[in-house]
């Protein structure tokens, strides 16, 4: 059954010679705006498969990941990008999601010159062209403040019915929470030895799928490392010493 997709309009501002320039684009192409402007920017940002991380530059630097269909798994800045990326904490979910992943990345002097470099692009004369599937700051920042809302929304209803006596239904709304502290699971002595990776250690310890791992993790607020080992006990670490590769481990 197909799905239906809601697409959105957006404004994108940028000088008007790239907005004739797309403009042009489209009508040799036949293809609309917004693969055009993918489609020149995945051209003129600097990039590499991940397997290739180590042949970052070991300079300071923005840096963000992304699948072939454009979908943009994480975005992060470094002092050193190679440095970074030799022990990246979610290499193994970027494979796991999609093993064509790329490494797109911004060659900075320092990374604290961030702020001037977004002031003196706001500063530029822009033209505003319409597009979609693209999602700004701005709104990034309103869905963040919309689920710190529901957070406290929640923590007040609970604190009130608490006070009303109502234990049962408090009790069953505590109930509903992801879990938290260690769990009870079961893992043998081949597994000790050689490891689990993050998508194996999330079922272990009862979620049924990434998925619902990481709606757990926008709950309790926590970084997906630290939740993972707090449920499991296990910690990440390399699989050998010198590797770049890392797996979940026993704690020794």
């Amino acid at each position: 059954m197909a799905k239906n997709q809601s697409s959105e309009s957006i404004t994108i501002r940028c000088p008007s010679q790239i907005v004739d320039s797309i403009e042009q684009q489209v009508k040799q192409t036949k293809h609309n705006k917004t693969d055009v402007i993918v489609g020149m920017l995945s051209n003129s940002i600097p990039s590499l498969h991940i397997t290739e991380r180590a042949k970052l530059p070991p300079r300071s630097g923005i840096y963000f990941v992304y699948t072939p269909d454009h979908k943009i798994l994480y975005v992060g800045k470094a002092d050193n990008l190679r440095t970074r990326w030799n022990s990246h904490h979610r290499y193994q979910y970027f494979i796991e999601t999609s093993m064509e992943s790329r490494i797109g990345y911004f060659v900075l002097d320092r990374v604290d010159n961030l702020d001037s470099i977004i002031e003196e692009f706001q500063a530029e004369p822009m033209a505003t062209i319409a597009s979609k599937a693209l999602v700004t700051a701005d709104e990034l920042e309103l869905v963040k403040q919309e689920l710190a809302s529901l957070k406290q929304q929640f923590k007040t209803t609970f604190d009130a019915l608490a006070e009303l006596g109502l234990s049962d239904i408090a009790q069953r709304l505590v109930a509903s929470l992801p879990p938290r502290g260690r769990q009870d699971w079961t893992y043998d002595n081949q597994e000790s030895r050689e490891g689990l990776t993050r998508s194996e250690l999330i079922k272990r310890v009862g979620f049924g799928s990434t998925k619902e791992f990481e709606n757990a993790l926008n709950v309790h607020s926590l970084e997906d490392i630290a939740y993972i080992e707090e449920l499991s006990g296990w910690s990440l670490r390399p699989i050998e010493q010198g590797s770049t590769r890392t797996r979940f481990f026993p704690r020794q």
